[in-house]
């Protein structure tokens, strides 16, 4: 099926279609400008839908999350070179908002030495099986941390900490989380620690995560992903409690002529478009390739394409404000 809309100002076509079909893919997006993937989760998927695109010269956005997956993405950069194209990868909440945010700061600053992002969406916003597949992929599972200049091993959705949001989200407690942000920060700040942390607002929700990770660690769980819709249905039944409102975190740490200072944006969501957060990357970059044309060709993470004002004009319809202190 096939329904063509206009969105922002950019006409939009849906299609359903095979993605891991390279030829179902081919006959689907001939004559395409761009592409944005939202078919997730990205974590142990396969860049068929990318590849095609770079094959095709067809320029490329998704909002994948996954470390990996979005590293990877690179392995695309000769191909898209010679088609001159441009794929990009992670144009999400995590790594395009927080680097955007981490890149506001970063002036504040003449060396940066640490960066800390916390995640916490409210309850009452929708966690669907994607989503929680995502976050189940790695609960349990080992990932690199880089601390104090070295990297050390930990294990998803440990490691706690009690964090505290501006009003109205208030103090959340947050867990280790495998992302992009984990690798891509130390290079791109210096950074010698680099932390992600996400929770979900009822602690129940937390622990019995944290629970089923140590359950995974000690082998009495194989296949974890394969609890998630059980899982969803199950948060479903408490949507009666906690809130709406959540926030993107992002704390950046350093020297400024010889004192050492701090800085923190929220960006918090006050109302049910918390999820505007993740999508507004995809937005911004397309309408920006629409308006303006691609000036760059290759195969890269969503660091460093877009402003934060220009991620903000696309949020300026939602109940989302950004705190900065």
């Amino acid at each position: 099926p096939q329904n063509a809309t206009q969105y922002a100002g950019v006409n939009v076509t849906c299609l359903t279609v095979n993605a891991n079909e390279s030829a179902s893919l081919r006959r689907a997006l001939d004559g395409v400008f761009a592409v944005v993937n939202a078919v997730g989760p990205f974590q142990g998927r396969d860049y068929t839908v990318a590849e095609t695109c770079a094959g095709m010269g067809i320029h490329y956005v998704d909002i994948a999350d996954a470390r990996a997956y979005v590293e990877g993405i690179t392995r695309l950069q000769r191909r898209a070179q010679q088609k001159d194209c441009l794929v990009v990868s992670g144009a999400s909440s995590v790594p395009a908002v927080s680097a955007a945010l981490a890149d506001m700061l970063a002036p504040e600053f003449d060396h940066i030495s640490e960066i800390h992002v916390c995640f916490s969406p409210g309850n009452k916003n929708p966690l669907g099986v994607a989503t929680l597949r995502a976050i189940l992929s790695y609960t349990g599972v080992s990932l690199r941390v880089k601390e104090q200049g070295r990297w050390r091993y930990a294990f998803g959705w440990s490691e706690s900490k009690a964090v505290r949001f501006p009003k109205p989200v208030g103090k959340r407690r947050v867990y280790l989380c495998d992302v992009p942000d984990l690798d891509i920060f130390p290079a791109r700040y210096g950074a010698q620690t680099v932390t992600f942390r996400a929770g979900l607002e009822l602690g129940l929700f937390n622990y019995g995560l944290a629970i089923l990770g140590r359950m995974r660690r000690w082998g009495w769980i194989k296949n974890l992903s394969a609890w998630a819709p059980g899982l969803t249905a199950t948060g479903h039944l408490f949507r009666a409690f906690g809130g709406v409102a959540g926030g993107l975190q992002v704390q950046v740490r350093g020297r400024k002529q010889g004192q050492e200072i701090e800085h923190t944006a929220s960006l918090m969501a006050r109302d049910a478009n918390g999820p505007a957060i993740e999508c507004s990357p995809a937005v911004a970059l397309i309408r920006k390739w629409v308006e303006r044309g691609v000036s760059d060709t290759g195969a890269m993470p969503c660091v460093g394409l877009l402003t934060w004002d220009e991620i903000r004009a696309e949020l300026v319809n939602h109940d989302i404000t950004l705190v900065r202190v």
